[in-house]
């Protein structure tokens, strides 16, 4: 259940929004809320992860948190769905980072852009077939408090089978330590490794990087933007998520392949100008979207299958792009911070722009400012990423062989000359024991 990526809040909003007598920029308020809380929530969630088991706090966070969903499906006006709504995603921050860490740990790096794709195209192919069937509950008074209770109920499911079925391939260790000793251990922990990761030129720039993009907007303001600029009704508005899902699913699967094939022809530049290519061939797309005016719906799904492609670009290479700099003990905090924190506070301001902007000058300009120049601007400027990206990457090879050769060697020695010799290598043949005197043969006197 990834709150990011999901577009119920984006199908539902149109019914509270009638029920309630809300404008745009309470959709607006409802994401900035969501991602300010993450921002704060989700490294909380990962100093939880590094003291238990990883699997628990992550069937947590993102499961049995849904309650509060259920919570918010029943508030009485809009604050209190505000609120109810913020708690959610303070749970719901954490399940990225730690899912990306355990990502990471199971699959080397020339198949994790193609892994990524899968992670994210199943979330979107879940949240596409789900949003039109949330989109049919516009016929009933309260139809988006069902949707938010189905919701919750799903997240509470999601839980138990994270327990069951997820094998997290690094369990937690034991720490004898009180709990004093653990939260200063914790904060130390925390301290040193932010200051690591901001030694990291290019992860630098790709959190700079973040923090300039404006295409999530898209995501949730689509429907809305189809409802209030061009006339459908919302049942109708929300089919357009469906061929965004499966344009996002194949943009991740396709995506993952072509990323990491580039990768390897050129592993010190393939994954930025894939970057590069995805940014600006979306805000393309979006100027072509933004500006068509029709009323049939049909024009629309083509268009909004290739933003979702487009968009299904931005996981597979911007979260390899963070694995190949960062040291896997730093992977979960990486995340924390440019995903739960960084994105999220992006996320939040752009929405709230997006939002009054829509209600001053209406949603069409405000969509052309935040998703076409804006991702615009940030294609061309993450060319600033080449020279950086291929020093950290190979500084990041380069140490990780150099901790396998020591690795190997204290083995080596730990176990004898003879057993540290690998598989079909020569081994030296056993101690003969004191070699005897030469021989020499006794000459007669002159």
């Amino acid at each position: 259940m990834d709150n990011a990526e999901s577009s119920v809040t984006t199908v539902l909003f149109p019914l509270m929004r009638d029920a309630m007598g809300l404008t745009s920029s309470a959709l607006g308020t409802i994401v900035a809320v969501a991602k300010v809380v993450g921002m704060v929530a989700g490294i909380p969630w990962v100093l939880l992860a590094r003291r238990f088991r990883r699997k628990v706090v992550l069937a947590v966070c993102s499961g049995f948190w849904g309650i509060w969903i259920i919570l918010a499906a029943m508030a009485g006006d809009f604050t209190q769905f505000v609120v109810l709504y913020g708690i959610a995603a303070a749970g719901f921050a954490g399940a990225g980072p730690i899912a990306l860490e355990i990502l990471g740990d199971l699959y080397e790096d020339n198949r994790r852009g193609r892994v990524t794709g899968m992670l994210y195209g199943g979330v979107a192919l879940i949240a596409g077939v789900s949003a039109p069937l949330f989109g049919q509950l516009s016929g009933l008074e309260d139809g988006w408090r069902y949707g938010y209770l189905i919701s919750g109920v799903t997240c509470l499911v999601v839980g138990v089978l994270i327990l069951m079925f997820l094998d997290d391939p690094r369990p937690a260790a034991p720490q004898p330590l009180t709990a004093a000793e653990a939260i200063e251990d914790k904060a130390r922990t925390v301290r040193s490794g932010l200051r690591e990761l901001a030694r990291i030129r290019t992860f630098r720039l790709i959190l700079l990087q973040r923090l300039f993009s404006g295409q999530n907007v898209m995501m949730s303001f689509g429907v809305v933007f189809l409802v209030e600029e061009r006339g459908f009704s919302t049942a109708t508005a929300s089919v357009v998520a469906l061929p965004f899902a499966l344009g996002y699913l194949g943009g991740t699967l396709a995506g993952g392949l072509i990323n990491d094939r580039v990768h390897r022809l050129r592993p010190l530049s393939g994954r930025v100008v894939m970057l590069q290519i995805s940014q600006l061939a979306f805000a393309g797309v979006a100027l072509i979207c933004i500006q068509t005016v029709s009323h049939s719906i049909g024009l629309y799904v083509p268009l909004f299958a290739v933003l979702g492609f487009l968009q299904g670009q931005v996981p597979v290479v911007n979260r390899p792009l963070i694995m190949a700099v960062v040291r896997p003990e730093l992977r979960a905090l990486a995340f924390a911070v440019s995903v739960s924190t960084v994105e999220a506070f992006a996320y939040a301001g752009y929405a709230l722009l997006t939002g009054f902007l829509g209600d001053a000058v209406g949603l069409q300009s405000a969509l052309l400012i935040v998703t076409v120049l804006l991702t615009a601007f940030n294609g061309l400027a993450s060319a600033a990423l080449y020279r950086p990206y291929a020093h950290d990457s190979t500084a990041l090879t380069d140490l990780t062989l150099r901790k396998g050769l020591r690795k190997g060697l204290r083995k080596g020695l730990r176990k004898g000359p003879t057993a540290a010799a690998p598989e079909g290598a020569s081994r030296p043949s056993p101690d003969p024991g004191p070699l005897p005197a030469p021989h020499t043969k006794e000459l007669p006197p002159s």
